[in-house]
């Protein structure tokens, strides 16, 4: 007996599935399915309610699934398939006598004549797609499900865009019936080609009866149970009968309310076929990266919108055709999501490999029966509303208005059983589409792809760089994935980029382990990229860091659970400051203490900055200082213009404190700011700072927290010992003046 295919047999064999799906989609798009079909049912004068009819008999076949599977599974998948994927050509090229029929036995007859033809295409392909999709299920790997739905999807859109343009010209250029007859003519040739290109593709080897696989009827028995399946089923039916059954008539709603031409109308396709192929890939690898779940919700959500845009396009006006092709988009988009997401969750979710028989009878049946009620349902529809007719100020109700209103009631019934599957992703909706509303998804798709053909190290670094530029949860893979680079520089670069990313639980969780590691030139570097994340979690990991041998893990960590609010590590923070004689370490501790504003360790975090010498470390300690005195935005902006021009930029700040200056007691403070700001601009640093310490003295004290009163005796006090050589303590005295002021000024 034949094995299963290996995966690199079924990877091999890809193209040729995705050659014969293609040219099968053209024997589709000519014969039996879509627009031209329609027009050709319509041509030959066949009512809504017997098109709904026609349309039925197709998907009601499927029923017969349960009950020839275990026979179509002994006999072997492949070999019914293609027999039978053959046989139906032949039988829908009866089609081609439709002519013949119509004009020897009449209306009557030919009606009859197309429905048997319909029939018996409808049961090869019943029987063939029985062993068709427990093969296709075998022949593809689920790892890459996704992206081949997306792949295959993608080229057959391609050739229908060029199969509708081509029958398009040839309905447009010709009238009567000989038009559809060569389009039906052509598609029987490419079916034929598909035949054979499927027959290159391995596997569905016969199961034989004595097989250890459970029995058919109990399996199908469990399938039934399965909960998950059953609502599976359900968002499947509701789907479509409210989406693509309604879909169906769209053309004859075109061209009976909107008044397109058959030209125009097929024309549609390329749309539908346009927006299909641009969003494929997308589709296809957010499926395998996120989930089915996620967007097959999404995908319902703007399958929701459609019945709503055709409702409220206008009718007979210059712009119909463009709105209809905008609307014809956005049919490909949401639906292909649709396709793409159901048949992956078909495949990978919803059924055990050991009894996929089974339970693709089960679907197939199910498929089949609200396949077809759909169109029989939607044609009976618009045949008892055929004589609604009516406008209420920009709206227009027609036979087509009830079927829209059901198409939107059934989807939205969709949308609420597939948010109750258990399987098959577990991010929510809301999540998935925030995934495409932060940061920059487009930068980030774009860096997405260059990581994949990246090589030289480098070019992987720069990459892995522009992912964390993006700032999109759509990067947090390859993120990951960069961690466990052989580069130690792209490893590197890697935990830089996620510090700058959204907090994805994946990456905290990626961090924590680069954290425990061993390698100490990276730790040090997690360390800091959690506190950027904000992740609490993080929190118990990085206080065990404190006791770390490494300093610059240790300094990080500290600086991280600041960010974090760890306010229970403040004792830890105050003991190591005091102890501590390294000056980075104690600066570190001083930037925690600060951030968490920490106001008892004020007056020695003065003490520790009149000794430091690093002008470096000195703006670390202040922004400290500042932090605990008030807004440190005040500080930096301060910080910069001063180191910029001096003179210049304290006069401002005096100034600046001057007009903020309130009520009768501020008059003499008022007075020397006047003084003080007339010295600075003079370039006389000295008698500024000298009137600046008799500003601090003079401030207003009434209101003011004794935080913001120690700051400022501190301040008046390294005024006096060091003058205008220390630049920041005339940045922190300006502060604490305009932090006090403000306080004043509160009440009013």
């Amino acid at each position: 007996m034949t094995t299963e295919p290996t995966n690199v047999e079924k990877i091999r064999s890809l193209p040729w599935l995705i050659t014969a799906d293609v040219f099968n989609t053209g024997f589709a798009l000519l014969t039996f399915s879509g627009a031209i079909f329609l027009l050709f049912l319509d041509e030959l004068g066949l009512r809504t309610a017997q098109i709904g009819l026609l349309l039925s008999l197709i998907p009601f076949c499927g029923m017969i699934a349960p009950f020839i599977a275990p026979a179509v599974a002994r006999i072997g998948y492949k070999r019914v398939f293609v027999t039978f994927w053959g046989i139906r050509k032949v039988v829908i090229a009866l089609l081609l006598l439709t002519p013949i029929v119509q004009a020897r036995y009449g209306y009557g007859s030919t009606f009859a004549w197309v429905a048997a033809i319909v029939l018996g295409f409808a049961i090869c392909r019943a029987i063939a797609e029985t062993g068709g999709w427990p093969w296709r299920k075998e022949a593809v790997p689920d790892a890459m499900r996704g992206k081949f739905v997306a792949l295959q999807s993608m080229s057959a859109r391609l050739v229908s865009i060029t199969v509708t343009i081509g029958a398009a010209y040839v309905l447009a250029s010709s009238i009567g019936l000989g038009r559809f007859l060569v389009l039906i003519a052509v598609g029987v040739g490419m079916g034929f080609v598909s035949v054979w290109a499927y027959t290159h593709v391995p596997g569905g080897a016969p199961v034989p009866k004595r097989s250890a696989q459970p029995g058919h009827l109990k399996g199908m028995m469990q399938a039934v149970r399965d909960r998950d399946f059953v609502f599976f089923l359900g968002a499947l039916g509701l789907a479509t009968i409210g989406g693509m059954s309604v879909i169906s008539f769209v053309p004859l709603f075109m061209k009976d309310e909107v008044g397109l031409s058959d030209g125009n109308i097929v024309l549609l396709g390329v749309g539908t076929y346009a927006g299909a192929v641009v969003s494929s890939y997308l589709w296809g690898w957010t499926a395998d990266r996120y989930g089915s779940k996620p967007v097959m919700q999404s995908s319902l959500y703007l399958m929701i919108l459609l019945p709503v845009a055709w409702f409220l396009m206008p009718r007979h006006g210059n712009l119909s055709f463009l709105l209809a092709m905008l609307i014809a988009i956005a049919v490909g988009v949401s639906t292909l999501a649709w396709q793409i997401s159901w048949t992956r969750y078909l495949f990978v979710n919803a059924m055990p490999a050991e009894q996929k028989s089974p339970y693709m009878a089960v679907y197939y049946a199910w498929f089949g029966l609200v396949g077809g009620i759909g169109p029989l349902l939607a044609g009976q529809i618009l045949h008892l509303s055929r004589g609604i007719k009516a406008n209420l100020l920009f709206l227009s109700f027609d036979p087509y208005t009830p079927l829209f209103a059901m198409s939107l009631a059934l989807l939205a019934g969709g949308a609420v059983a597939v948010s109750r599957l258990r399987r098959g992703g577990t991010r929510s909706v809301g999540s998935f589409a925030g995934l495409f509303m932060r940061g920059n998804p487009l930068r980030a798709f774009g860096s997405l792809i260059q990581f994949s053909f990246s090589r030289d190290e480098m070019s992987r670094v720069a990459t892995t760089e522009r992912l964390g530029d993006a700032q999109s949860a759509l990067s947090t893979n390859e993120l990951i994935e960069a961690l466990s680079d052989p580069s130690f520089n792209v490893r590197y670069e890697a935990i830089h980029s996620i510090g700058r990313m959204p907090p994805e639980p994946e990456l905290v969780d990626a961090l924590l382990g680069v954290l425990a590691g061993p390698e100490s030139g990276l730790t040090s570097v997690a360390a800091r990229s959690l506190g950027r994340l904000g992740d609490r979690r993080a929190i118990e990991p990085l206080r065990k860091a404190l006791f770390s041998d490494y300093q610059l893990l240790v300094a990080n960590s500290a600086r991280s659970l600041a960010l974090l609010g760890d306010t229970d590590s403040i004792p830890h923070f105050l003991e190591r400051f005091r102890s501590e004689r390294d000056e980075t370490m104690r600066t570190a501790y001083a930037t925690a203490l600060g951030k968490l504003r920490v106001s008892q360790v004020t007056g020695e975090l003065f003490t520790l900055l009149r000794q430091i010498q690093s002008p470096v470390l000195r703006g670390e300690i202040g922004l400290a200082l500042a932090r605990i005195a008030g807004d440190e935005r005040y500080y930096m902006r301060r910080w910069r213009s001063l180191h910029s021009d001096l003179a210049t930029a304290s006069a401002q700040a005096v100034l600046d404190l001057q007009r903020l200056a309130k009520g009768p007691e501020t008059g003499a403070f008022v007075a020397l700011a006047e003084t003080c700001a007339q010295r600075f601009a003079e370039g006389n640093l000295a008698e500024g700072t000298t009137l600046l310490e008799m500003m601090i003295a003079d401030m207003p004290t009434g209101g003011i927290d004794e935080t913001l009163l120690q700051s400022g005796r501190q301040c008046d006090r390294c005024l006096g010992e060091c003058g205008h050589s220390r630049v920041e303590f005339i940045l922190l005295t300006l502060h604490s003046l305009d932090a006090a002021l403000r306080q004043v000024a509160l009440p009013d």
